[in-house]
């Protein structure tokens, strides 16, 4: 299975901000309050992989940024009473890096001071020298971040996942739970334009029976509840994880569209978008060969509805195809597949999904 920081999206995010790191640059992470959980542990794991020098430290409190630093470095000053963050810089080796979560934006305020007196402290020594501060912060809301300076920036954690990180992750985990059936690529399509970035649904409708991802309100409210969010309003902005920038288009996460109803039919759209883009061209491949196999059955030139003389079954859509397969008298097999494949055309021409049996069908995987 493939690891989710192997992503093309997340790669480049990652490789930017280890690229601060080795800059002497201060990096805070900006994060939605639900970003996937395993985002401290990437990082630190990524450092360890590239023999980087340092430490990590949780904060679960309000307690004062410099002591509770201090406290979880195992500091031990002589006295309090006129330690500093310039006294706490010249302790921690040069080098190192301090990997930071926990601060929330119930603590967030006090962090950032902290932070920019650590950043100020930081430029009296050389940038390839000084430790740094890997500070990953949950919930606080973009226009309160406010850290970017000489030697500190910070990188939000937006339009981080796009259509082929969704699409690669979904395959390989789909490939790794069950053995690909003839119609693994569209319920690839479906899963990730239904998880879009939340590679946690992602797993989870990954598990579920292929027949019940077709029901998309009935998935996600039991997804919801899987995962721990039922009775959780998923409020819409980005710091609660309840929207983000996917492609360059801003979405709401599909628990979001379920709070609010989903009042313009979003979620339909998406599961359309994704089987169209996988369907219409099968459709088209199953009417080429439809077109052969009709051949012996319907000779050329002939008049459809009066008015135009069809010189190849090849210049047929799919919908006169089956007509002409009515007006030329053929019948059994060859007819009710054109026509069925014309009634799927139809539904999809219509922005509808097909439902579980018609896009699973042998009759268009082939």
């Amino acid at each position: 299975m493939i690891k989710w920081q192997a992503l093309p999206g997340p790669a480049r995010y990652i490789e930017e901000v280890i690229q601060h790191l080795r800059d002497g640059t201060h990096v805070v992470i900006a994060a939605p309050v639900f970003a996937y959980p395993l985002l401290e542990r990437a990082f630190v794991e990524h450092l360890a992989h590239e023999r980087w020098y340092k430490e990590h430290v949780s904060i679960d409190s309000n307690e004062d940024p410099l002591r509770c630093l201090t406290e979880k470095l195992y500091l031990e000053p002589e006295q309090w009473i006129g330690w500093s963050v310039e006294k706490l810089f010249s302790q921690i080796r040069p080098h190192y890096v301090i990997v930071i979560d926990g601060v929330t934006a119930e603590n967030w305020d006090q962090w950032r001071l902290f932070l920019q007196e650590f950043e100020a402290v930081s430029r009296h020594s050389p940038s390839d020298e000084r430790p740094v501060l890997l500070t990953i912060v949950r919930g606080v809301s973009q226009k309160r971040l406010q850290t970017k300076s000489v030697a500190a920036t910070t990188i939000v954690w937006s339009g981080v996942f796009g259509e082929l990180d969704a699409l690669t992750y979904v395959d390989q985990q789909l490939r790794a739970y069950r053995k690909p059936a003839r119609h693994h690529k569209l319920m690839v399509r479906q899963i990730a334009a239904l998880a879009l970035w939340d590679l946690e649904l992602a797993d989870y409708l990954v598990g579920q029976p292929e027949r019940e991802v077709f029901n998309i309100s009935g998935i996600l409210k039991s997804a919801r509840k899987a995962l721990g969010c039922e009775g959780r309003v998923v409020e819409v902005n980005w710091e609660s994880g309840g929207s983000d920038n996917f492609d360059g288009v801003e979405l709401l996460h599909p628990f979001a569209l379920l709070e609010l109803g989903d009042p313009t039919k979003e979620l339909n759209r998406r599961v359309w978008g994704a089987q169209a883009s996988e369907l219409l061209p099968l459709i088209e491949m199953r009417r080429r060969e439809l077109a052969r196999s009709l051949e012996r059955h319907i000779p050329c030139p002939f008049w459809i509805d009066g008015t135009r003389q069809v010189g190849s079954l090849d210049e047929l859509e799919i919908g006169s195809l089956a007509y002409a397969t009515k007006t030329q008298g053929v019948k059994g097999e060859l007819r009710d597949k054109a026509e069925w494949l014309a009634s799927c055309r139809n539904t999809l021409a219509h922005l509808s999904s097909l439902d579980d049996a018609s896009a699973m069908d042998s009759r268009l995987h082939g």
